[in-house]
């Protein structure tokens, strides 16, 4: 009996040695892991934008990299202060929400498929109707938004009509139930589409790279509308890509291993430019994100 015990003591000390060891293991890899936020979350594993970014990160960095989930912009900037995170994927709207955005230091801009690292949304109307000039003479009309909470095609839509003397009690108020009424407003995503098919709806905001899909002529109910149907009376403020930020606790030289990969070879990895539906990455503009972050954080 007594053997037996001592064995099974032996056991279990060997056990937690090891367990021990795994540990100290498994802290040591943590504090050479580069942590990376995001608000994007997988149940199953990877986010799939992300799966082409991690190879190239680890073998670009010689790091292992983790993508750290968070709820939100803001919580982004929090963890990004405290130093649990050293980069974070944002959006505009997620950088507009960071507590403080001095804080961060912008490493890369997405270059979307137009080319640029920022996308306006047109102001559109009927072709036909001879009553749209500007962007004013949507005042007491019916008109189609974008997707709701859009930077874009709702807030920025928004800020613009009212820039132009249209605040939203001057827009005609819709009834529809919710997802296609929000807040006494409509909201069509496709404003080409709404305005084509229902002959009620005047006017309505477009992402520009949803009207550069567009066909040029030949719109019709079934194959949907086309360019020559609509007038363009203005434009939003651009909205800036997405972008890559380093928070005060990341390493310079990491950073400027990072920056060059982005800016320089990401471009060449198609696998990793369609997933995260970019052609590259650009120098960031700190002064556009600013600027947009102020709108979008801005109440009307």
């Amino acid at each position: 009996m007594k053997a037996l015990l001592f064995t099974g003591m032996i056991l279990l000390t060997a056990l937690f040695s090891a367990t021990g060891c795994q540990q100290s293991a498994t802290e040591g890899d943590l504090k050479g892991m580069v942590s990376i936020g995001t608000t994007k979350a997988d149940l199953f594993g990877m986010p799939a934008e992300y799966r082409a970014l991690h190879a190239a990160l680890e073998h670009e960095l010689g790091r292992p990299v983790r993508f750290n989930p968070q709820g939100n912009g803001a919580a982004i900037g929090h963890q990004l202060e405290q130093g649990n995170m050293n980069y974070a994927i944002l959006t505009a709207a997620e950088y507009a929400a960071l507590p403080d955005s001095a804080k961060v230091t912008l490493v890369a801009a997405g270059i979307n498929g137009m080319g640029k690292s920022s996308r306006v949304a047109y102001f559109i109307a009927r072709s036909s109707d001879n009553r749209f000039k500007s962007i004013s003479d949507c005042a007491d009309k019916r008109f189609a938004f974008g997707s709701y909470g859009d930077p874009l095609t709702d807030v920025a839509a928004r800020k613009t009509l009212e820039s132009n003397g249209v605040p939203m009690k001057k827009i005609l108020l819709e009834v529809l139930p919710p997802p296609l009424s929000m807040e006494g407003r409509l909201y069509a995503n496709n404003a080409a589409s709404a305005i084509s098919l229902d002959l009620t709806v005047n006017a309505g905001v477009i992402d520009e790279a949803m009207w550069n899909k567009l066909p040029d002529t030949g719109g019709n109910p079934l194959t949907g509308p086309s360019k020559d149907q609509f007038r363009i009376i203005g434009q939003t403020p651009p909205i800036p890509e997405m972008v890559i930020v380093a928070g005060p606790s990341a390493d310079a030289g990491m950073t400027a291993k990072l920056k060059e990969f982005l800016l320089h070879g990401a471009k060449n990895d198609k696998k990793l430019c369609e997933q995260l539906n970019v052609t590259g990455f650009a120098e960031p503009d700190k002064a556009a994100y600013d600027s947009a972050a102020s709108m979008i954080s801005k109440k009307s």
